[in-house]
């Protein structure tokens, strides 16, 4: 019970802070927990991320005050930490789909977004309450090693427990999924999900490209029909685990009314208790399981992995991953986020905007995850490219195509690399440095300045891969 006090005391603790700005150390320090650990937790158990029920709350608190008040919008917008007027109409309009000045005018009903309260419910099962995981598993995601991509992780571990242990391995797969290739920035708030090219095209048609490109049969079950054939999905559950294969779940953290989702993330279906009552989810670098009890409401998508259908050596699958190199560069806008190019001039853009010098702002989710993103991308198609040609000769005009692409991205008038030289201007992963260089107009300039040389020697280097086609 002290549990379930701890969580609704930093649930009250939000409620009185979102005008002033919600510290997460000190909701670390009510939960007796660290913030990432209780991230996760809350994302699981409510369905939504932390940093996004906080917004949606200090949006249904602002539209009450919006309707029962006569408060000017400056004022609304200052009062909730907006940096102006138009600011909060753009937030306002994403949630309610109409601008604040139209709702109040038209005295329309906008739905209240309410405030969550924990408590402590028994539930039965029926059967014996049996307990299976899989023999071979490990922790997700190890960020020592540049792992930072779940999708390509939990693939990792579905193959190894199919015998695949070695190859392909952790980058074989980034190369495929594209996690590795190109460059991702949101300009949406930090919802603590993937920050990478599956976490934003996660569904279907992503998942199928991938398995038909690695040659597995797979299916993929969405929340929908998981609803509608719950204990038929719990007995597929159950063999899948009793063969010890791990079953891929994609979580749906945005399914509210109005909401457009924006990212996704996956993690590992590796046990069950009772039947497939209870599945234990293995969750990024958690170290031990997560328990989630199926009730037919759970927002999961399922995809179960089925026999290999062809034998894909690692020629095929480079020459895959190398064939969608311009492909993952180059995809299009999707609802706020960007990828490639165009990813480095959002990103210089709110730079310069001053978006980061907002204390209010969680620096790491919405910075640091993407320093973290270029640290481990790198210079992809340069690796993709020189993996071929070290596989075989017919593929050895590779290497100078290779050679030619690291020089457009890096001319010898920039010295080091991307990621060496934001870490000179003290705009790299130490979050207290970035910090004071996004209050730092000139400094701050510098960094736009520099992520804007870098996309537009992307430009010229995406071009010469065009002609090379």
């Amino acid at each position: 019970m002290e549990s379930i006090d701890r969580l609704n005391r930093a649930i009250h603790y939000i409620e009185e802070n979102l005008r002033t700005g919600v510290d997460y150390n000190q909701i670390s320090k009510i939960t007796l927990s660290p913030i990432s650990a209780f991230q996760r937790f809350f994302m699981l158990t409510t369905g939504i991320a932390l940093s996004e029920y906080i917004r949606r709350r200090k949006l249904s608190s602002a539209a009450n005050d919006l309707m029962q008040t006569n408060e000017k919008l400056i004022d609304l917008a200052a009062k909730y930490g907006y940096e102006s007027a138009d600011a909060f109409s753009v937030a306002f309009k994403r949630a309610y789909n109409v601008s604040p000045s139209a709702a109040r005018r038209g005295r329309i009903h906008l739905e209240s977004f309410h405030r969550m309260h924990y408590s402590l419910s028994i539930n039965y099962f029926k059967g014996e309450p049996k307990m299976k995981k899989i023999t071979h598993t490990r922790k997700l995601c190890d960020g020592n090693q540049g792992h930072n991509y779940e999708l390509v992780d939990c693939i990792k571990l579905i193959l190894e427990c199919k015998g695949q242990e070695h190859k392909p391995d952790f980058w074989d797969i980034a190369a495929l999924t594209g996690d590795g290739v190109a460059q991702v920035y949101s300009r949406n708030p930090a919802t603590g999900c993937e920050y990478c090219v599956s976490g934003y095209l996660a569904g279907p048609e992503h998942i199928k490209y991938i398995f038909d490109a690695l040659g597995y049969d797979h299916e993929y079950v969405t929340a929908a029909q998981l609803g509608a054939d719950n204990t038929v999905y719990m007995q597929k559950i159950v063999a899948s685990i009793d063969n010890n294969i791990p079953v891929l779940v994609k979580t749906n953290l945005h399914n509210i009314q109005g909401w457009q989702s924006d990212v996704g993330t996956h993690c590992l279906i590796t046990g069950y208790e009772h039947s497939g009552q209870i599945i234990k989810l293995l969750v990024g670098e958690a170290e031990e399981t997560i328990d989630c009890i199926l009730t037919g409401k759970n927002k999961l998508d399922l995809i179960f992995i089925g026999d290999r259908q062809r034998n894909v050596t690692l020629e095929l699958l480079y020459q895959e991953a190398a064939s969608k190199t311009l492909h993952w560069l180059t995809l299009p806008e999707l609802d706020g986020v960007f990828f490639g190019a165009a990813a480095f001039r959002a990103w210089a853009d709110d730079i310069d905007a001053g978006r980061f010098e907002d204390s209010n702002l969680p620096l790491w989710g919405n910075y640091g995850v993407y320093v973290a993103n270029l640290a481990t991308s790198g210079e992809a198609p340069t690796y993709i490219f020189e993996t071929l040609a070290n596989i075989s000769p017919a593929h050895a005009e590779l290497a100078a195509l290779s050679e030619k692409f690291q020089k457009t991205l890096h001319p010898e008038t920039q010295e080091g690399n991307l990621w060496a030289r934001m870490e000179a201007l003290d705009a790299g992963m130490d979050m207290d440095k970035v910090r004071a260089t996004m209050r730092n107009k000139e400094k701050r300039a510098k960094v736009a300045a520099l992520l804007r040389d870098y996309a537009e020697n992307l430009d010229r280097a995406v071009e010469m891969l065009k002609q090379n086609k």
